[in-house]
This record gives C-alpha cells, structure tokens and sequence, in this order.
C-alpha cells in the first residue's frame, strides 16, 4: 500500500527543487493547481499519465516518486504524523508495522480500533491480551469474546 502522504510530500519536495509554483507545475500537466495541492496534502495521488509525467519532468523514477522501497519511520507517540492513517493501520493489520498495541491504542478512531482487534481476534496480530483487555471498552471486550476479568 502507498503512503499517500509520503508520496505527497516527495511530490512538493520535488516540484519546489525543480521550481515550479504549483500553478506553473498544474498548467504543464493540464490540471488545476488544486490538483496538485491535493497531491502533496496526500489525499490523492496522480494518475498514472500524470506520475509518468512527473517522473520525466523531475528526472525520477516511479519507486523514487511512490517512496517504494524507503523504509519508513514512524513516532511511537504519533504514528499518524506524515502517514496518512490508512496506511498507518494496514501496516499493523498486515505485519508491516510492529507496535506494542496497549501502548498506541489510544491513538485510533473507534472503528480503526475494531478493525484492529478484528485482527487480533483473527490472531493475525499478536499482542499481551492481559494488557490490552484494560484498555478497551466494554463493547470492544465483547467483541473479543467478552469480558476478561483481570
């Protein structure tokens, strides 16, 4: 999965050192400038003429302007600072991304949360149930096969 955010932000580092304003880098690409800005936000990202583009016109290649195979650093206190939080969560759904759940948990929306605890249902994560089953709710503890007295 691609890290919409890192990807954006190579595209602003890339368009200032090349320099182009984002209007200037819009009108090469016939698009509008919000566009572009959505792009280095890290909402979107280009369509695959307009990142074949960009790597011509930067002088990069596809890996390099995707961020592939850069490893990637998160902060255990905010591991959604320059990720976008899709990313963030199918990382520690898929294996990708080793945190100590009790101790970021707190850190999710309630339906990441779920989406979570799915996988460790599914034992697709492993965690220290005996800490974790603290810090859930009462409905999250059901959902884990219902309340662990600890």
């Amino acid at each position: 999965m691609l890290d919409f955010q890192a990807v954006g932000k190579q595209i602003h580092n890339l368009r200032v050192q090349n320099g182009f304003s984002q209007d200037g880098l819009a009108e090469v690409l016939y698009v509008t400038r919000q566009a572009v800005s959505r792009w280095e936000l890290g909402q979107t990202l280009p369509s695959v003429d307009n990142l074949a583009e960009l790597c011509r016109l930067f002088r990069v290649s596809f890996e390099e302007l995707l961020c592939m195979g850069r490893p990637t650093e998160f902060a255990e206190d905010d591991l959604f600072r320059g990720h976008s939080r899709e990313f963030v969560v199918d990382g520690i759904i898929n294996g990708k991304l080793n945190v100590k759940l009790p101790e970021v948990l707190y850190q999710f929306s309630p339906k990441e949360r779920l989406a979570i605890l799915k996988a460790v249902k599914e034992r697709k994560i492993k965690t220290d149930l005996a800490e974790l089953m603290p810090l859930l709710t009462q409905n999250e503890r059901i959902y884990m096969g219902g309340i662990i007295k600890l």
